[in-house]
């Protein structure tokens, strides 16, 4: 049986109060006579998102340690373009920084047309914060195994809903294609409300998701989870098998987040910010705000180890939407 997952509202509850503790007292005894500028993280999105709780645990924490105010500004728009692109063009200074992601660090530049930035060349990889793996789920009266998706088919395209045309679940339908030589069909929605729905009424076959986002319905049982996308099983998802473990070992797309700020940055402030946001990652309020957040942390990184790996992940999903054809303007 998969593991009892916590609703969003159970969530959100926590979130907020992990918030307050987390900017509590002890962070107005450590700041200095004279206040520092604040420091902005940019969410690319709404508030009430993931990112954008990833966002506010770690502007708390940071808070603290830093001794000044670290604010929240939510830039939407444009697939989370706007956001990110108004980092990039901001004062390399340390003061402006983007809660990135796989989606607005490694996809969107690859998808847009023309690029609205350079996901290396135009940033700074401050440090590596956790990832959320995306897991197939199909209705809850849907085939039991993978095997029986595959087969499920009858010569008939396999359906699949995404948030978006060049989203990481549209790409992630995309890959399992190619890997599995399934046909399939995407089908775009707006949000992943309306793609659950008709994934629960059985109109659309499956769907690549986060834990996060299908929580409430794995714990109602309306849907059920086939497979996650990631190279180990998931600490949330513990009896559901990996695709490498069904002998699909490409589709894999672990959703990550990063702190980022403009090229330029000096190195001296990359490396201070990078420190600062490791200890937040160790605090372990931070670290039970993120796991109710399903994000898995890891071993903290150096400003050079994210960098690379920010990179690779942008040449791969580049690759990947080379061979999809998707473009967007």
């Amino acid at each position: 049986m998969t593991q009892r997952i916590p609703s969003p509202r159970r969530m959100l509850s926590s979130l907020l109060a992990l918030g307050a503790l987390l900017a509590g007292p002890t962070g107005a005894a450590d700041r200095p006579a004279h206040p520092l500028r604040p420091i902005n993280i940019v969410v690319a999105g709404p508030a009430g998102g993931a990112t954008d709780g990833v966002a506010r645990l770690i502007a708390a924490r940071m808070s603290v340690t830093l001794g000044q105010d670290v604010i929240v500004e939510n830039k939407a728009g444009a697939g989370g373009v706007i956001g990110t692109k108004y980092v990039a063009q901001s004062k390399p200074d340390g003061q402006t920084l983007l809660l990135g992601h796989i989606a607005t660090n490694a996809i969107a530049p690859a998808v847009h047309a023309p690029r609205p930035y350079d996901p290396v060349a135009d940033f700074e990889s401050i440090g590596f914060i956790g990832s959320t793996a995306s897991v197939l789920v199909v209705p809850a009266k849907g085939p039991a195994t993978l095997k029986a998706l595959l087969a499920s088919g009858n010569g008939a395209p396999l359906s699949y809903g995404s948030t978006g045309i060049g989203g990481t679940a549209h790409l992630l339908g995309h890959v399992f294609g190619q890997a599995t030589g399934a046909a399939t069909l995407h089908v775009p929605y707006r949000g992943s409300p309306p793609a659950l729905q008709d994934l629960v009424g059985g109109r659309i076959s499956m769907m690549f998701a986060t834990s996060g986002a299908v929580a409430s319905y794995l714990e109602a049982g309306s849907i059920k989870p086939l497979a996650v996308a990631a190279n180990q099983r998931s600490r949330f998802l513990p009896d559901v098998p990996t695709f490498k473990e069904l002998n699909y070992p490409n589709v894999v797309q672990e959703g990550w987040f990063g702190l980022f700020s403009a090229a330029g940055t000096p190195q001296e402030t990359v490396r201070r910010l990078n420190q600062h946001l490791n200890t937040a990652l160790a605090d372990p309020t931070v670290r039970k705000g993120l796991e109710q957040l399903f994000v898995e942390t890891a071993a903290p990184a150096g400003p050079e180890n994210f960098k690379s790996f920010v990179r690779k992940e942008a040449a791969h999903w580049a690759g990947v939407v080379a061979s999809s054809g998707v473009k967007t303007q």
